[in-house]
């Protein structure tokens, strides 16, 4: 290949990254997603059962009021290419036979380094990387899930780096999950997320969403114009037992549009996914938001 093809290649490929990373400064830095808000989605994924066996209906005796469905499915019925895969009360319980099958039809997909599911970090980074990587070229990283606000799962900044390390090392990527109104944004958590690629923003309770968009760009001001910044959109809110409200979820799915057009998120995640049957406010107004809002271009308007 000639010298003026090889430049021309190289600039290219630096444009491409300037304007469909946004975040992603450096100069030749291939970007992570690509141009479109439907590629930038993801579905917090979770097993079918945990809407009946999580923590929070047996302690409150909460019942989910409808259908649950399986992760990738989920994503089918959202209109939403990519899942976070999170293992809560052990399920899938691992090893998990043909579980992970489902995902082959997803764009991408990542698996819990942290999370409510049995085995310790080291086994899940293994997992991750000895059976996931192997099987699956979608399969893209490792979530770091309810770090900061569970003592249980935190772990040392030199672990943090060698679990960054293990997986950047294997071409799949880092990212952490932080509560704006659990763990708020404390100068300690930058160093850790320096570490990582990717920090996914989430309000845990619905009253606290009036404040969530000026918490977001904090965050974006936090950790700086480089790193992925996902916002996390919950359709239910555990605190309450209920799909959050009407005009609650109106509200973030407003918001949430704004922050991707002036790109201080790089995407959202849409939680959870086995609420995608329910025949709910929250569900359909995020059914409706995505159909509308996901071929559109990242970034513009």
């Amino acid at each position: 290949m000639s010298t003026a093809v090889n430049r021309r290649t190289f600039l290219a490929e630096t444009a491409a990254a300037a304007f469909l990373g946004g975040c992603a400064s450096s100069v030749g830095k291939r970007a992570f997603y690509g141009s479109t808000i439907r590629d930038r989605l993801w579905m917090w994924g979770h097993h079918a059962d945990m809407c009946h066996e999580s923590d929070f209906s047996h302690r409150k005796g909460w019942k989910w009021p409808g259908p649950s469905v399986e992760q990738a499915e989920g994503c089918r019925l959202m209109g939403i290419p990519n899942d976070c895969v999170i293992r809560w009360g052990n399920k899938p319980e691992h090893p998990w036979g043909d579980y992970f099958e489902q995902f082959r039809s997803l764009r991408r997909f990542s698996f819990g380094i942290t999370d409510g599911g049995n085995g310790t970090v080291w086994d899940k980074l293994d997992w991750a990387i000895k059976e996931l990587k192997p099987a699956f070229p979608n399969f893209t990283g490792g979530f770091l899930d309810d770090f900061f606000v569970m003592k249980n799962l935190t772990q040392s900044v030199d672990v943090v780096r060698r679990i960054a390390d293990r997986l950047h090392e294997n071409d799949l990527r880092l990212s952490v999950v932080v509560y704006s109104d659990q763990d708020g944004i404390k100068p300690e958590f930058k160093q850790y997320l320096d570490i990582c690629d990717e920090t996914s923003f989430w309000c845990w309770q619905s009253k606290n969403l009036v404040q969530m968009e000026a918490s977001v760009r904090r965050m974006r001001d936090f950790i700086g114009s480089d790193k992925d910044l996902l916002m996390g959109v919950y359709m239910w809110d555990y605190t309450l037992g209920a799909p959050v409200a009407p005009d609650r979820m109106t509200l973030q799915l407003d918001f949430a549009e704004r922050l991707l057009r002036d790109r201080t998120v790089t995407g959202l995640i849409f939680h959870p996914s086995y609420a995608a049957a329910l025949d709910v406010p929250a569900v359909h107004l995020a059914k409706a938001w995505v159909r509308r809002h996901g071929d559109e271009t990242w970034g513009v308007g």
